[in-house]
């Protein structure tokens, strides 16, 4: 017995017919038909009394048909239970984010997702490597940059550059920079985060530029490398994201514009696109929105892309 049978059955009973059940439930005549045989051969009981005018409850099937309402209402009502469940964002989200990426934006997002979304709750882990999505637990990813073969999806949000960077005070001092060379005879910042500062690789157009200049403060975060160009510390290399707040408060000043660091695609990463739980597409959306206030939209839609889970 499954509840589909019992569902055409209760529709018969009450129109009267298989034909005109039919005509009511878009349902086949001969379906109809045959789910309510393979219903009485679940019983090994006879429940409709046929004929070619009309059917009529046999005992067994007057006993049925209350149970039977009961429980298809009951189907009913959970299925529209879980349908709404499956629309409103509710329950736990675990997301994988990378250190800079989370420590700029992941701090207000959560708490305008669980304002916005009251039934869900987040867990948001800050960590720059990759991790197995599935084996880990994570619902989603962010990841930065090239994306290894995998089979989880991969939808482009937004385009990342690195910019070069100083405090009003630093630029005022003398005639700026106008080409990567020049940047080796300036006071600067470098980000280390493995101890080695990391080159400042720049492009113009064609032209590129691989720098490692000796900088007078080196450091292993990039917030704090931020921190520092405000500070007066010199000139810094860092993600536009990260220099966002600060270039629209007027603490930096971005300098060299038509030199930057190639750009890296931030990527929301998730298993499988098939049953995408409400609270990942608001988590999504959500993401989205906030970055496009900052980076210029990523192109393409939805695809099965690297990922070195």
């Amino acid at each position: 017995m499954n509840i589909e049978e019992l569902k055409d059955f209760v529709a018969v009973v009450r129109a009267g017919s298989f034909a005109a059940a039919s005509e009511e439930t878009g349902v086949p005549r001969s379906t109809l038909s045959k789910r309510v045989q393979m219903l009485e051969a679940s019983f090994d009981l006879r429940l409709l009394e046929r004929s070619t005018r009309k059917l009529r409850l046999t005992p067994d099937g007057e006993l049925l048909l209350p149970r039977a309402l009961q429980l298809t209402a009951e189907a009913d009502e959970l299925e529209r239970l879980m349908r709404d469940r499956s629309l409103e964002p509710r329950g736990r989200l675990r997301v994988s984010v990378p250190m800079m990426l989370g420590q700029e934006l992941l701090g207000g997002l959560a708490a305008s997702y669980t304002a916005r979304w009251p039934e869900t709750e987040i867990d948001v882990v800050f960590t720059d490597q990759r991790s197995d999505l599935i084996d880990d637990g994570f619902d989603c990813a962010v990841r930065i940059g090239p994306l290894p073969d995998s089979d989880c999806i991969a939808r482009p949000l937004a385009w990342s550059h690195t910019i070069l960077v100083a405090s009003p005070n630093v630029i005022a001092e003398r005639t700026l920079p106008d080409e990567p060379e020049s940047l080796l005879d300036w006071r600067t910042i470098s980000f280390a985060p493995r101890g080695a500062p990391v080159p400042w690789l720049l492009e113009n157009g064609d032209r590129r530029a691989d720098l490692k200049p000796r900088s007078t403060i080196t450091l292993g975060s990039l917030h704090a490398v931020r921190e520092a160009a405000i500070a007066g510390g010199g000139i810094a290399l860092i993600p536009a994201l990260v220099a966002a707040d600060a270039l629209n408060q007027g603490a930096l000043v971005q300098i060299m514009h038509r030199w930057q660091g190639p750009a890296s695609g931030i990527f929301i990463v998730y298993p499988s696109r098939r049953h995408v739980s409400a609270r990942l597409r608001a988590f999504i959306d959500l993401l989205e929105s906030i970055l496009t206030e900052t980076m210029p939209r990523a192109s393409g839609g939805a695809q099965s892309v690297a990922e070195d889970d």
